[in-house]
């Protein structure tokens, strides 16, 4: 067996635990990798994905082994926490479970974002929260939504955020966004400060793709799962659509979604 082990560098507390972890596995002739995130992805078999750190690392594993249908297990050393299964003073205790793989798998749709330049391919992205397309300076944007290639009315506001229903917690709930059952796979489109009053949120078919583009020259930014920027002007366009793999996240326990959406909100 031969399990990856996610951390996130800049929380000492992550890289000692990572190879706390390691030694002990490896004393039970399992083979480990230790990704802090400095290298690229490991490109060889790999059987199992242990994530440790908060959402963010989470987040950061979704992009580099999520289209491998790798099992991928969360476990939680951050603040928040939603995207884990488990936390970390409960890992011993579930470890004999992960090595008899006696756990289920709950799919979670990704996002494929492509960034074009005029005709020409500049970057293809995988995600797991979001799309952010946002001004990158105090004016607003006007930009055209195309979905299937059926033109809406021009945005004008601050951006426009296209999530994953796994995202729909994130950034879009606090533009205004709806919350989404995190087994529907679907598209949720939420507007950022909307200037015209009647742009609300769209909830987007996954056989639908959606592409973005400036309508006139301003300082814009995409957003990638907030840890990718990159500028974007009026020759751009990104192309979003349903990535072929889902992120298999590993169930070892029951955590109710709505229960702990219902009474994280009610803490806020």
């Amino acid at each position: 067996m031969k399990i990856i082990l996610v951390n996130n560098r800049f929380k000492e507390n992550t890289e000692k635990k990572a190879q706390e972890i390691a030694g002990q596995l490896s004393a039970l002739n399992i083979e480990v990798i230790i990704d802090n995130g400095l290298d690229e992805p490991y490109a060889g078999t790999i059987d199992f994905i242990m994530v440790l750190g908060g959402d963010g690392t989470m987040l950061r594993a979704a992009r580099r082994y999520g289209q491998r249908a790798i099992p991928v297990l969360g476990v939680n050393m951050g603040t928040v926490g939603f995207l884990s299964n488990i936390e970390i003073n409960e890992l011993a205790e579930y470890l004999p479970l992960i090595l008899r793989e006696e756990y289920s798998l709950e799919a979670r749709m990704m996002l494929e974002v492509a960034v074009f330049h005029q005709q020409s391919l500049l970057t293809r992205v995988f995600c797991l929260n979001e799309l952010l397309l946002r001004s990158n300076s105090p004016r607003m944007l006007s930009f055209a939504l195309e979905i299937s290639g059926q033109k809406l009315e021009p945005y004008r506001g601050d951006g426009l955020i296209v999530s994953t229903s796994t995202g729909s917690t994130a950034y879009s709930l606090s533009a205004g966004g709806p919350i989404a059952d995190p087994q529907l796979d679907a598209f949720i489109v939420t507007p950022v400060a909307s200037h015209i009053i009647n742009k609300r949120p769209l909830v987007v078919s996954p056989e639908r793709e959606i592409s973005l583009h400036l309508l006139e020259e301003r300082e814009a930014v995409i957003g990638i799962d907030g840890q990718i920027k990159m500028d974007f002007v009026a020759e751009n366009r990104v192309l979003i659509k349903r990535a072929p793999h889902p992120l298999l996240m590993v169930n070892l326990k029951a955590k109710p979604f709505f229960t702990s959406i219902d009474r994280s909100l009610q803490r806020q």
